[in-house]
C-alpha cells in the first residue's frame, strides 16, 4: 500500500529541521560525485549534536575519511565521529584536490585486512549499542560496511532503520546490471538486503531524474562561491566545477535519500515483494521479500528544501 503524505508537510519541512530521536549514520562515498558532499553538509546542518556519525564507503586509502573530516570541521561539527570504511580495491573513484595524488591500491595482507574489519565493526557496534533509540542508517554508497556490521552483529538488524540509495525495477541506464551501489559490491548488497527485515530503497529510477540534475549553469553553483560564502560553500563550488570538467552533471541521489531517511515528505513509498537476483538486480515477485521502495517524488519541494539548507548561512 502506498503511503499518503499530507501535501502541507512539504512546506513545513523546507523551513524547519526534522525532529529526530536516536542516531543517524550516514554511509557515504564522499570525495567523488558532489551529491555526497551536499549530503554531508545537509546532515551536519540538520542533525543535532550527539546524533550524527559518518562512515565512509568504497574507501581509497583513507582519503574519503579525511575529506569527510575536513567538511565536518569546516561546518563546526568537529564532534561528529568519522569512521573509515572498507577499501574495496576496485576502480579508483576519487575526485582529488588540486595537487593531490590518488594513492596506488596495495592489497593489504590477510591479517591486516582482518584487523581493519574488526576495528570497523567494533566501532560500529559500540556506537549502536550506546544509542538510546533507533539507528537510522542512510546508505549513500556500496553496502560493504553495513554487511560487515550485520555479519558481526546480526542482532542489530531489527534496531537499524536502513534507507538505502539504489536498486531499480522498471528503468535504469544499464538494464543488464544492478544499479551502481549494488553492483560495486554485489556480495555485500545481497547479504544486507536479505538480512534486513524491512529495507527501504530510494530507487535509482527515481534519483536519476533530470529535475535533480545539477549542472554548471545552475544559480546554486555561483551562489556558493559568493564573497560572503563560508569556506565549506566555496569548497563545494570548487568541487562541483571540477566535477563538471569530467561529467555532464551531478544528480542529487544522496540528498534525496537523506531526506527520506529523516522522515521528510518528498518521497512516497510503496510496499513491494521483491526477489533479489544473483547479481542483486531486483524483480517484483509475489514470493519475494517485503521492501519499501520509492514510488513517487515531489522533486520541486525537495529542491526547495535542499536549496534552503545548503544556501542559508
Amino acid at each position: 500500500m502506498t503511503t499518503i503524505v499530507d501535501p502541507s508537510a512539504a512546506a513545513t519541512a523546507i523551513s524547519d529541521p526534522p525532529a529526530l530521536d536516536g542516531l543517524v549514520v550516514v554511509n557515504t562515498d564522499i570525495a567523488y560525485d558532489p551529491d555526497d558532499f551536499v549530503t554531508v553538509i545537509l546532515a551536519a546542518r540538520l542533525i543535532p549534536a550527539g546524533q550524527l556519525v559518518v562512515v565512509t564507503a568504497d574507501e581509497v586509502g583513507g582519503q574519503r575519511a579525511l575529506f569527510a573530516r575536513r567538511v565536518l570541521d569546516s561546518l563546526d561539527r568537529a564532534e561528529v565521529p568519522v569512521i573509515e570504511g572498507i577499501d574495496l580495491g576496485g576502480k579508483r573513484r576519487l575526485l582529488v584536490d588540486p595537487g593531490q595524488e590518488i594513492p596506488d591500491y596495495i592489497r593489504p595482507p590477510a591479517e591486516e585486512r582482518e584487523d581493519r574489519l574488526n576495528r570497523l565493526t567494533e566501532s560500529l557496534t559500540g556506537i549502536i549499542e550506546a544509542a538510546p533509540g533507533p539507528v537510522r542508517w542512510v546508505g549513500c554508497g556500496p553496502m560493504a560496511e553495513l554487511a560487515a556490521l550485520l555479519t558481526a552483529a546480526p542482532e542489530y538488524a531489527e534496531q537499524l532503520i536502513v534507507t538505502q540509495m539504489g536498486g531499480w525495477l522498471t528503468d535504469y541506464r544499464d538494464p543488464q546490471r544492478a544499479s551502481h551501489n549494488f553492483h560495486t559490491c554485489i556480495g555485500s548488497a545481497a547479504l544486507a538486503l536479505r538480512i534486513l527485515p524491512h529495507p527501504i530503497l530510494v530507487m535509482s529510477e527515481h534519483t536519476n531524474h533530470p529535475k535533480i540534475r545539477v549542472v554548471e549553469d545552475w544559480p546554486l553553483v555561483d551562489a556558493l562561491d559568493a564573497p560572503d560564502a563560508p569556506e565549506w560553500a566555496r569548497w563545494l563550488a570548487t568541487h562541483l566545477r571540477r566535477w563538471f570538467a569530467i561529467k555532464d552533471g551531478s544528480w542529487m541521489h544522496d540528498p534525496l535519500t537523506l531526506s527520506a531517511a529523516l522522515g521528510l515528505p518528498f518521497v512516497t513509498f510503496a510496499e513491494e515483494r521483491i526477489r533479489i537476483g544473483d547479481d542483486t538486480r531486483l524483480y517484483r515477485d509475489q514470493d519475494g521479500r517485503p521492501m519499501r521502495v520509492s514510488a513517487e517524488v515531489d522533486y520541486d519541494a525537495f529542491l526547495r528544501w535542499m536549496h534552503r539548507w545548503v544556501m542559508s548561512w
